[in-house]
């Protein structure tokens, strides 16, 4: 089907091609030279018209546009084009007063026929381009297509490959910006409606057990209401229970209480509890994602190029100045930042630098403050009592600079505390780049200090103390003096081969006793092997690393995963392989040793197998899995077998999501209660009132896309969804105008923003409009009154409001034509290096108009633009008609209703082409069929006898194409025809036919 698709549309691209000139356009033409518009794309950076001249079957190009479109230099003076070419910057000369081209050293002549002398332009044979200058221009006439080779680096390319980098740059670059708000909250009292299951039953030689477990989410006055149920039941019992009710809701609009939970969740104090209550709090509805901004300056040699890396994306560039200085600012997110520099000298020096920066999670921007308050019932009663009991607790964090954050906070439960509360503080510092130190301490219970370090390398430590002030508590359950644990982590490299080392150790000290449990770990790659070895050991009293524990383990694991080389069996292709194996050296014997296999089977399944043996227990083991994804439900499937007992759970899990909007039941494997999706509808808003109703047409293309990534999508029902979405942000949307199959179909907006609701689709429509057609003329006047049009001259469209900008060409009588202009104001333009070759001027301020929405498209016509010479005074010159007569006659009543109708018949007839256009990409033939000849009924053209030809063949009949494209060959001998031969050998040689 894409593939008839492209065909029809070269098909198209022919037609219109000549269905843009004006009829009377070839009578302005010597009978041995001709325009001809050729297509002209390079490299997906140029994608213009150019209009080039065909003369005793020679094509001829335009020299001042083919460089301005390549980025040339070129300077005109008389009949002399010069400039410097290429990043080379070799200088060149075109001179068609003395016919010759100086290209460096080299000259080279020319003769009259090799060149062509217009009014805006010169044309030059394309061998001289590819001769003289290495341009291999190519003219594919039966497509009118111009196609370009070269091994230069052309100006425009590179000039287009800094913007591309810089692009790229600005997006690796971390902002917050937000596109219009197009879409906001919706509040209902009840809508909506999530259901995630979790059906499971487990089969043992013992006993069969079946679960079930259920979240419900809702949307209830403005916030989200959530729950589960859950039960289990089996031959001998059963029990039904539910859990987490709770309501919540985000106040976006305001500052002193932006979340507010009521029901069942966790505290936020030392000890996360679950408890009855209310939660309230001022902290970001969307977590912090920017913390701020670190200044990156230095000294490198003079004129570098220095880029600057974000976590190994490009974010800035800049060249060194004369000084070799350079400075960024670069953006800090929370958590690690890695910053690299890459310099780039001018005589090919490359130097990096490399810099890694903190921010925990608990940095409050400078001068920013946020609190939590926790108010209700534990769920669960606390150690040593048998009651569920009040609790309040409250905690404020501020931002006192962007290196320093303190916080207090205050604990209460009852019964615990008979006085005073606990309160609780901390003041938490990065010092320097690397380095965060952390102090806490809780009245009557702990003192606490944490440092930690992440270097470029990615080498890091990290040393926690704890000393606790008060026995057995809530505070400190297992009953400790004191706690330390550190962890040291550093990558080394042998060549090409890494190695990563990692110690770790946590010590307990009691009041008589200690306990220390050591790990160290080594890992590294070998070709496609990775392996591991790591040792563990557990010391009561005194800790001495050269003195093993009867608890010493090592354990050695190896993986390899199965390349995708075409040689090997596609069953094996992909398969990961672990070998692992524990070894006890106290007792010099191996305890257990395993081999895991796991594979990806079909599109979204995945088995699992491994066999394993305890030879210190000496009993084997056998464990399978397979799951697999179907999209609306994923399945997962285990056996086990263990000594002489085996276990066969099935499990199912998904999510079934209702859209009040449209009343679609949505099926996914995917969890959605606590989350949000959206509901999209892309439709051609026929009546012009903004929302879909039953005159309005459905896009069927997903044409739309999320900024921010986790968000899945699918279509039912003309409706395109988006789901996994978090509830009460603010999410960037953009469309595709490439994704929808009618090009003439612009949108009302082409990037917005909206805020999502919880459990629940958000409805979203976005109407598109026909867009519009531009058409009038250019002439240029003279001081003897005569008005003459100019050809290929540059008309710019630019949108009064928005970004919109378009170029065009003049034809050969000074007319000019676009389409698939979207609605809007707009202003006229001409380009002024144009007029300086002309020397020419604007006689009138240039007109300005509007493109309605309306649903047939509108047709903007008449725009008018005169030029005259610069010193020129039009009101010095009085416009002497040719004769009295033709005045006289043309001043009747019956010449002007001729007149009139027309050229009413040509609008109408210029109209009936352009809908038959539209029917053609909606592949609706029969109506583009319908309208053609309806426009014929009112005018013969050539262009539209070509265009019901082209329709015709489509349709399969080849006799009446070549029929119709003789008659449109009577009418203008001129026009261009495609050769069926040709058209069958090119459907003939697409992929799949």
């Amino acid at each position: 089907m894409r593939d008839w698709f492209k065909i029809t549309v070269k098909i198209c691209f022919f037609l219109f091609c000549v269905l843009l000139t004006q009829p009377e356009a070839s009578a302005q033409n010597t009978s041995d030279e001709s325009e001809v518009y050729l297509e002209f794309r390079h490299r997906g950076i140029i994608n213009t018209v150019v209009i080039s001249y065909y003369k005793d079957d020679n094509f001829y190009l335009p020299v001042n546009e083919i460089f301005n479109l390549l980025g040339i230099e070129n300077n005109q003076d008389g009949l002399i084009i010069s400039g410097n070419f290429s990043s080379e910057q070799t200088p060149y000369s075109i001179n068609l007063q003395d016919n010759f081209i100086r290209f460096g050293n080299e000259t080279h002549q020319i003769s009259s026929e090799d060149f062509l002398i217009k009014e805006i332009d010169f044309y030059l044979k394309p061998e001289f381009f590819y001769d003289i200058f290495q341009l291999d221009f190519m003219v594919d006439f039966g497509n009118l297509r111009l196609s370009l080779i070269t091994q230069k680096e052309l100006p425009v390319i590179q000039k287009v490959l800094r913007n591309q980098k810089r692009r790229v740059a600005d997006n690796n670059r971390f902002s917050e910006n937000n596109y219009d708000l197009k879409f906001k909250r919706k509040k209902p009292f009840l809508d909506g409606g999530f259901v995630d299951y979790n059906l499971s039953a487990n089969l043992s030689d013992q006993v069969n057990i079946y679960n079930y477990n259920s979240n419900i989410g809702l949307q209830l006055y403005g916030g989200d209401l959530q729950g589960s149920l859950f039960g289990s039941f089996s031959e001998n019992f059963s029990n039904f229970s539910t859990n987490n009710l709770r309501w919540r809701r985000y106040f976006r609009d305001q500052n002193i209480i932006t979340k507010l939970t009521i029901g069942q969740t966790l505290t936020d104090g030392v000890n996360k509890s679950p408890y009855s209550g209310v939660r309230f709090s001022n902290e970001p509805v969307e977590p912090r994602r920017l913390f701020d901004e670190f200044e990156v300056q230095g000294t490198t040699i003079p004129q570098s190029e220095v880029e600057l890396y974000l976590n190994n994306a490009l974010i800035d560039f800049q060249i060194s100045d004369q000084a070799g200085d350079y400075r960024f600012l670069a953006p800090l997110t929370y958590g690690a930042t890695q910053l690299d520099l890459r310099i780039y000298g001018p005589t090919g020096q490359i130097i990096e630098r490399s810099n890694r920066i903190q921010v925990p999670f608990n940095f409050q921007p400078a001068g920013e403050f946020n609190y939590i308050v926790n108010l209700g019932e534990l769920d669960n009663p606390l150690i040593g009592t048998s009651n569920r009991v009040l609790t309040a607790q409250g905690s404020g964090s501020y931002g006192l600079t962007d290196w320093l954050t303190a916080k207090a906070g205050i604990e209460y439960y009852e019964g615990f505390h008979t006085t005073l509360p606990t309160f609780i503080s901390s003041l938490s510092s990065r010092i320097s780049t690397n380095y965060i130190f952390t102090l806490e301490g809780a009245t009557d219970a702990f003192y606490r200090s944490t440092l930690n370090a992440v270097y470029p390398n990615s080498a890091s430590f990290n040393v926690d103390f704890i000393n606790y002030s008060s026995g057995f508590s809530i505070y400190n359950p297992s009953n400790d003096d004191k706690r330390i644990s550190s962890t040291l982590f550093y990558p080394f490299s042998f060549g090409s081969t890494p190695l990563n080392v990692r110690v770790s150790a946590f010590s307990r000290f009691g009041e008589s006793s200690s306990i220390t449990t050591f790990r160290a770990d080594a890992n590294s790659r070998f070709n496609k092997f990775n392996v591991r070895i790591g040792y563990i050991d557990r010391y009561f009293g005194r800790f001495d690393i050269l003195s093993p524990t009867s608890l010493a383990a090592i354990e050695n694991s190896v993986t390899y995963t199965i390349s995708r080389n075409r040689n090997i069996p596609s069953y094996l292709k992909g398969t990961f392989l672990r070998a692992q194996m524990r070894y006890l050296p106290i007792q010099k014997e191996i305890e257990s040793a395993q081999l895991f296999i796991s594979r990806s089977i079909f599109k979204n399944g995945r088995f699992q197998f491994s066999v394993g043996r305890n030879f210190f227990n000496k009993f084997n083991s056998v464990r399978f899995s397979f799951s697999i994804d179907f999209n609306k439900v994923r399945s997962s499937s285990n056996f086990s077998s263990i000594r002489d007992n085996y276990n066969l759970t099935q499990n199912l899990r998904g999510s079934i999501g209702y859209d009040t909007n449209y009343n679609n039941f949505l099926f996914t494997s995917r969890e959605q209660v606590g989350r949000s999706g959206t509901a999209v509808k892309l439709f051609v808003d026929n009546n012009n009132n903004g929302t879909f109703d039953e005159e309005d047409d459905l896009i069927n293309e997903n044409a739309l896309r999320v900024t921010r990534s986790g968000a899945m999508n699918f279509s039912k029902n003309g409706v395109h969804y988006f789901t996994q979405m978090q509830p009460y942000f603010y999410y960037n949307m953009e469309l595709n105008k490439g994704a929808i199959r009618n090009p003439m179909l612009v949108p009302e907006f082409e990037n917005f923003g909206l805020i999502t609701d919880p459990n629940r689709f958000k409805k979203v429509e976005i109407p598109f409009y026909m867009s519009g057609v531009v058409e009038g003329t250019v002439e240029r006047f003279f001081e003897n009154g005569r008005k003459s049009g100019i050809a290929g001259l540059k008309v710019i469209i630019s949108s009064i409001d928005s970004d919109f900008f378009k170029e065009i060409r003049t034809f050969s009588d000074g007319s000019f034509y676009s389409f698939e202009i979207p609605p809007g104001k707009y202003k006229l333009s001409i380009d002024q290096s144009q007029l300086d070759i002309l020397d020419s001027k604007i006689r009138d301020s240039l007109p300005n108009f509007e493109v309605r929405s309306i649903p047939e498209g509108d047709f903007i016509e008449g725009l008018s633009i005169v030029l005259v010479p610069k010193d020129f005074d039009i009101r010095n010159i009085e416009i002497v008609p040719d004769t009295s007569i033709l005045a006289e006659i043309s001043q009747s009543d019956e010449i002007i209703q001729l007149q009139e109708e027309y050229d009413e018949n040509i609008d109408r007839t210029l109209r009936l082409i352009i809908q038959a256009q539209t029917a053609f990409y909606n592949r609706d033939i029969d109506r583009a069929l319908t309208l053609v000849n309806e426009s014929l009924s009112l005018f013969e053209t050539a262009q539209g006898y070509a265009l019901k030809g082209s329709l015709y063949y489509l349709q399969g009949d080849k006799k009446e194409a070549q029929k119709n494209w003789d008659t449109a060959l009577e009418f203008n001998p001129d026009i261009f025809i495609p050769d069926i031969e040709v058209l069958d050998q090119l459907i003939r040689t697409q992929p799949g036919n």
